[in-house]
């Protein structure tokens, strides 16, 4: 919720011990048809404040969110039951299909995936990372809420398996089984964020997951078909920059 809810980068390659075999499902829109996150442990939240208002429709291909007016807001939280701890590293799995988003505001997007880590003792609040997506572009969220890294490309109307990877301080977003990220950068701390009433702060609640449309300046019509996380233990950083 922007207005009421809610790098330095030298080419690193993430090698992973988090792998299928320890991911733990968060969601699932395909193996159990028919059921949207809130039906399997998520709460969803939303504000209609216009028509159309918001809408998820669960079908065989995942959840089918839209958030109507550009006014509105819609999405799901989880307390991921994994312990998102980026000192040994962590992953989370996801498949979306945007089918149309329309923003008013450049630095705000009709669907946004936000993680936040397990905070540690002397953090003011966990390090995360809020990722917006665009019809043709993906990009992370500054700290202040304004557009940070970014990659260009079209994901409209097709469904795309992403995992994102951190470590540290430092995230990467891989897309359908890419061996370089597509993105990546360092995570943030976002402060400065006041919830509405009735809202947590997403931003200060350890290993939280949220899904949606959590700004009254855009719009999407996405397809939330799973999710999930893994811990590791072994994960390395392996410079491919040749720095």
């Amino acid at each position: 919720m922007k207005k009421t809810l809610a790098a330095l980068t030298v080419g690193f390659t993430l090698a992973m011990g988090a792998t299928s075999a320890n991911a733990v499902p968060l969601y699932d829109g395909v193996s159990q048809p028919n059921q949207t996150p809130a039906q399997q442990g998520w709460e969803y939240k939303e504000n209609a404040f216009k028509s159309p208002v918001p809408t998820a429709t669960p079908s065989t291909e995942g959840t089918i969110l839209n958030t109507g007016n550009t006014s509105n807001q819609a999405g799901y939280f989880k307390v991921s039951p994994v312990l998102l701890d980026r000192s040994t590293g962590y992953s989370i799995s996801f498949s979306v299909k945007v089918s149309s988003e329309t923003h008013l505001n450049n630095n705000r997007a009709g669907f946004s995936l936000i993680v936040m880590s397990n905070g540690v003792s002397g953090e003011t609040q966990p390090y995360g990372l809020e990722l917006g997506f665009w019809q043709n572009s993906i990009w992370a969220q500054n700290v202040g809420f304004t557009q940070g890294e970014k990659v260009t490309f079209n994901v409209q109307k097709t469904m795309n398996n992403y995992v994102l990877y951190v470590k540290d301080n430092q995230y990467q977003l891989f897309m359908n089984g890419s061996t370089f990220p597509v993105l990546q950068g360092n995570l943030r701390q976002y402060t400065g964020f006041t919830p509405p009433p009735g809202y947590l702060n997403p931003y200060t609640a350890s290993n939280l997951i949220f899904l949606g449309d959590n700004t009254t300046s855009a719009t999407a019509n996405v397809t939330i078909k799973s999710l999930s996380a893994s811990s590791a233990s072994n994960v390395n950083l392996t410079n491919t920059s040749g720095q």
